[in-house]
């Protein structure tokens, strides 16, 4: 009875305990809602664009709203700006080495301009997406792996230089197990807590 209580109360600690790992993971987040319209954006927090290029702040901003390819979806980044050079988009924040879960809304161009590919990258992980013109607003979440560093997203080059993909809604979140690898360790758990039970009760019956 004793054995049942305790695997009882330690399956409610590792609940509790898995909950909260989970709520409390976010280390980075920005949805570009709070941002001012401007063309050849120069961000005042979170990011920075490095380099010749440059991208649009755009969408339903805290200003006005311009070039609104996606209702609905507050400001966005077009990844292209408007001095004819595709842009990097980089974080100020950098990350340490480990794994994270990234998080974020990519759509085409919507202008007509043909395919164009974004380039995602973070330390020594790198993802490429291409979408059409007319892709829509989609959301991404990729496992990364990486050696640490600044994310960032570029576009290539190629076609219109003032059009590109648009960006919105990136998160980062640390990595937490899946609900299989946590069940692995409460059985785990569970099969040496019984196996020392069964050996204290089976010493027990032979001192009688």
């Amino acid at each position: 009875m004793k054995f049942k209580v305790a695997v009882g109360g330690f399956l409610g600690v590792l609940a509790a305990l898995q909950l909260s790992s989970a709520k409390a993971d976010v280390v980075f987040s920005d949805n570009f809602n709070s941002y001012a319209y401007q063309l050849n954006w120069v961000p005042p927090a979170n990011w920075t664009v490095p380099g010749q290029g440059t991208v649009d702040l755009i969408g339903e901003t805290t200003t006005q709203t311009q070039f609104n390819f996606y209702p609905g979806n507050g400001g966005y980044v077009d990844l292209d700006g408007s001095n004819g050079l595709p842009g990097i988009l980089r974080t100020t924040m950098s990350f340490a080495a480990g794994s994270y879960t990234l998080s974020f809304d990519l759509g085409g161009n919507a202008r007509g301009d043909g395919s164009k590919t974004t380039v995602v990258t973070l330390g020594n992980f790198s993802q490429t997406i291409t979408l059409g013109s007319d892709d829509p607003l989609t959301h991404y979440s990729l496992t990364v792996d990486t050696s640490g560093g600044q994310l960032n997203f570029s576009d290539l080059p190629g076609g219109n230089g003032n059009i590109g993909n648009i960006l919105d809604n990136v998160s980062i979140a640390s990595a937490v197990p899946e609900p299989s690898t946590w069940m692995m360790m409460v059985l785990g758990f569970a099969g040496v807590g019984f196996a020392a039970y069964r050996r204290r009760n089976n010493g027990a019956l032979r001192a009688t």
